[in-house]
């Protein structure tokens, strides 16, 4: 039961990438817009996004953070729907997912007004999967530990 929810909530947590890829280019950039607003309003972080938007790379970083948290939540999803007892097993099945559901997303966004797609953020997509990964295995081993222990 358990997997099925994590595979609901992978499916569920697709849509909204797709929803986020499928707005046209002008949409997209006013959403970053919003979110630099709102980091620069916040004490220290706001100051260095400040910085950050006054060498013109402010919304560059806010996007790919965006691209990372995305598939790092996406791969961890995957992970836990297909994880029962091989670790090994599961993180290929999660990366390989997160990896063609990035490459799908950047496909996809040939077609939106305004937008592209683009190698580099299936790269950055990836290594969004790769650090949820990483996290993951680390959570697993770690109550395997206690639980063996105990």
């Amino acid at each position: 039961m358990r997997r099925k929810i994590f595979l609901v909530l992978a499916i569920l947590w697709m849509s909204v990438i797709f929803y986020m890829s499928n707005q046209p280019a002008a949409i997209s950039s006013a959403h970053s817009g919003g979110v630099i607003n709102m980091i620069s309003n916040m004490p220290v972080i706001g100051n260095l996004m400040d910085y950050l938007t006054s060498i013109d790379i402010g919304e560059f970083v806010v996007r790919k953070g965006a691209h990372m948290f995305s598939y790092c939540l996406l791969a961890i999803l995957l992970f836990m729907s297909v994880y029962e007892k091989d670790i090994k097993k599961s993180i290929i099945i999660a990366f390989i997912g997160t990896f063609l559901y990035a490459c799908s997303d950047e496909f996809h966004q040939l077609f939106i007004p305004g937008r592209s797609g683009e190698i580099r953020d299936v790269m950055i997509d990836s290594l969004g999967g790769t650090i949820g990964l990483i996290l993951t295995l680390f959570i697993v081993k770690y109550k395997r530990k206690i639980s063996y222990n105990n």
